[in-house]
């Protein structure tokens, strides 16, 4: 790892003059990982860190949940993967798709279930709990943020899935932000996003309303506490909620504009042509998209065990360096790390852990822990 300042004495007059610019925080390099795992899988999940040391993630395409000791490679399948799994069937030890971790208490572990659409608990050992309640107040999508008290946060996709009437169009420009409590049939209402422009698609005959691709839209995570902030996509600043229903707006940062290139929008509509012909489209059907002429200020967000946000940089098209500026709790940029080559964030763990994954040429993935500090 490497830590570089960007000169902020020497551009204090450039500062001045600007006025509305504010320095630039240290840029941390991530170079040379502490360690990296000695096997490779297919397509990982996010990755968690259990208090021995061991990592808790999914393998997507092999369909597994696994425990591994990243210092003897050893890997553990955790449950038993079921082609079906009814609603109403607790199917202990079973899951469909593992999707994404969660870590509870201690060394209680999450797992979505993408495929049964719920959550089942599990112990350090690997051993099945419980399936976790509430998993349809607010519509099927799992919650992937808690807070202490085990209550999850997610996004009512359903005001974005449908309208009222068959056949009905909406394009709402803002969705909420629910809670739901344990044992709970409601959800309560506690944030709202903006959501990207709306546009109109062409696919063959059919003209339909579409997100706007590379239009930005706001981002949310939660606290152990039950604090939750939002990253808006507008002006590129966090606003925390917090526990007592506090609203605190951080400052405006600055951010480079990346325009969306032909490129990138000719590979899209290519990728989505293919993603149609495997689903039985014609292989000429016609397809356009509309698309922002430049990107919004992040991508993706995370946050690390010490409360702090973690928002991936848009970059250009061409560009396969991953950038992640880090903010802390007064809304203002704390250091920005600069991932390896074609990297991806995975998760973090005690002690300024982060865990990288790293594609091989033959385009496999491993996992690779790096330190943050």
């Amino acid at each position: 790892m490497k830590v570089r300042y960007w000169g902020t004495a020497a551009l204090t007059g450039i500062l001045l003059a600007a006025g509305c610019r504010e320095p630039k925080s240290p840029l941390v390099v991530l170079d040379k990982p502490e360690t990296t795992l000695n096997r490779s899988f297919q397509q990982l999940s996010n990755v968690v860190e259990l208090s021995d040391g061991r990592l808790a993630f999914a393998e997507l395409k092999d369909k597994t949940f696994l425990y591994t000791d990243l210092r003897t490679g050893e890997t553990t399948p955790i449950g038993e993967h079921a082609d079906t799994i009814k609603p109403d069937d607790p199917a202990p030890g079973k899951h469909k798709l593992p999707g994404y971790v969660l870590r509870f208490d201690g060394d209680t572990i999450g797992l979505i279930d993408f495929a049964a659409e719920r959550t089942t608990i599990w112990d350090s050992k690997g051993q099945f709990i419980r399936v976790l309640d509430g998993r349809g107040v607010g519509g099927t999508n799992q919650p992937i943020n808690y807070d202490s008290k085990w209550r999850g946060y997610k996004e009512d996709i359903r005001s974005v899935l449908g309208g009222l009437e068959p056949g009905q169009e909406i394009a709402f420009d803002s969705l909420s932000v629910l809670r739901v409590s344990p044992g709970d049939t409601v959800a309560d209402t506690i944030a709202k996003l903006k959501l990207p422009v709306w546009g109109r698609g062409q696919f063959g005959e059919q003209n339909k309303i579409v997100s706007t691709i590379f239009s930005g839209r706001d981002l949310f995570g939660t606290l152990p506490d039950g604090s939750l902030w939002a990253a808006r996509a507008s002006n590129n600043a966090v606003d925390w909620l917090s526990p007592d229903g506090t609203w605190t707006k951080g400052p405006s940062r600055s951010f480079e504009k990346v325009p969306v290139s032909q490129a990138e929008k000719d590979f899209f509509i290519e990728r989505l042509r293919r993603q149609m012909a495997q689903m039985g489209a014609p292989a000429g059907i016609e397809l356009t998209y509309p698309f922002a002429d430049e990107k919004p200020p992040f991508i993706a967000g995370l946050t690390n065990p010490a409360g702090e946000v973690w928002l991936q940089r848009a970059r250009p098209f061409e560009d396969s360096i991953p950038v992640w500026d880090v903010v802390g709790r007064d809304g203002k940029e704390i250091r920005t790390v600069q991932l390896p080559r074609s990297a991806s964030l995975a998760g973090f763990g005690a002690e300024g852990h982060i865990y990288l994954i790293l594609r091989e040429d033959d385009g496999r993935q491993t996992i690779a822990r790096y330190s943050v500090k």
